[in-house]
């Protein structure tokens, strides 16, 4: 994983992570990668417009966005 993370780091595109917390909890992240230190990676967290930081064994997933998958606002009319 740590070299995954790397990789989508170089290239400066935003990442959507799957991750599980010290507490078993899963989530989904959208970062942008900033930094991979010994077991961590720290992220900008998108939705929570914050930096965090992350265990780079608890990272289960993570794949760069691309512009072909993102959400869709719901169309009006």
């Amino acid at each position: 994983m740590r070299e995954e993370l790397l990789r989508w780091m170089r290239s400066g595109q935003v990442t959507e992570m799957v991750y599980v917390d010290r507490h078993g909890t899963f989530s989904e992240r959208r970062v942008k990668l900033i930094k991979v230190q010994g077991e961590y990676v720290v992220a900008w967290d998108l939705n929570k417009q914050a930096r965090r930081t992350f265990r780079i064994e608890q990272v289960l997933a993570c794949l760069p966005i691309n512009g072909r998958f993102r959400k869709r606002k719901a169309e009006i009319g």
